[in-house]
């Protein structure tokens, strides 16, 4: 059975598919954390999920997941993104900071205490030790980076009201413009 996931040392030791990549890390949750653990991953969500949307760009962040598991004992964090390892996980500890980082692991067997004032490169070893590389992974937009998609979306929401607007109607009569409007019509 052959696998179309291209695997390349952009991703650190995750799997590509075009340019989105793949982290999946697992980890165990310290007995008696599990509620600790949960509330502290609220935290990171809610500084992982900004006001200012344009930070997902900048680390290309697609999407990202914690599933706790095993009746309460693991727990997996899951991410997909655009660019390369190391600069997403640089943003993505610089961005969010390390104490959020720390504050959910810690709740972890592998965290090994005392990582309070950890450097980016401890968090990634860290990640890195209990990441293990996807099976298979899939991407629907492969050939698109999240600022592409963010400005097609921007361009499409542009060209509906350029549609809505009674003053364009002469212009969309040019006949250069009927491949945008067939797909309009879509």
């Amino acid at each position: 059975m052959q696998n179309n996931v291209t695997l390349s040392k952009k991703s650190g030791k995750g799997s590509s598919h075009g340019v989105s990549s793949e982290l999946t890390a697992f980890f165990h949750i310290r007995p008696g954390h599990t509620e600790e653990l949960v509330a502290a991953i609220q935290r990171f969500k809610e500084t992982a999920q900004p006001k200012d949307k344009s930070v997902f760009e900048k680390v290309g962040l697609r999407t990202q997941r914690h599933v706790i598991f095993d009746n309460g004992t693991r727990v997996m964090w899951s991410t997909a993104f655009d660019t390369d390892w190391d600069p997403y996980i640089d943003d993505a500890i610089e961005i969010f900071g390390a104490a959020s980082w720390i504050d959910w692991m810690q709740h972890t067997v592998e965290y090994p205490g005392g990582m309070e004032n950890a450097s980016n490169a401890q968090i990634k070893q860290l990640l890195q030790s209990v990441q293990e590389q996807a099976t298979a992974f899939f991407d629907a937009f492969p050939n698109h980076t999240l600022s592409q998609i963010k400005k097609a979306l921007l361009v499409n929401r542009a060209f509906e009201q350029v549609l809505d607007d009674p003053a364009a109607a002469p212009s969309l009569q040019q006949p250069a413009l009927k491949p945008l409007l067939e797909q309009a019509a879509d």
